[in-house]
């Protein structure tokens, strides 16, 4: 068995390396990443301030955004894929602390063309919290 790769794609990968296109590349989906973030952030800051405080990353490709009332993050993840929209809801991942309620919202590999709709969708489902609880 060969182990190692096979010496041209090693000569094409570090060509491109050398030549910056990595880099630019890095730099060019920063910029993307950043804008999309930015939209998802924006229009849930801007429509449900009063029920989720989004955390913005300095990096990465989600976002958090913590339920202000008791809402079951389970339930609205749930119910948020019934309508076509897929959130993690974060309170599975605690283990030693009561779990706070939230939602982990990934944003890249989405233009901003779709997840300023999508979005608002969300919010507006989690501005009124009976959809949720009828949605089962």
């Amino acid at each position: 068995m060969d182990r190692q790769p096979p010496t041209l794609y090693q000569t094409v990968v570090a060509e491109f390396l050398r030549q910056g296109h990595f880099a630019a590349h890095i730099r060019r989906m920063r910029h993307m990443y950043r804008d999309q973030r930015d939209a998802l952030a924006e229009t849930l800051t801007s429509r449900v301030a009063e029920h989720l405080t989004v955390v913005v990353p300095d990096q990465g490709m989600h976002l958090v955004a913590y339920f202000k009332a008791k809402v079951s993050d389970v339930q609205v993840e749930t119910a948020a894929a019934r309508i076509g929209i897929i959130v993690r809801a974060i309170s599975r991942f605690y283990r030693a602390v009561p779990p706070r309620s939230g939602l982990m919202l990934g944003f890249s590999g989405f233009p901003r063309q779709l997840i300023i709709p999508a979005a608002s969708r969300l919010a507006a489902f989690v501005a009124n919290p009976k959809d949720i609880s009828r949605s089962r």
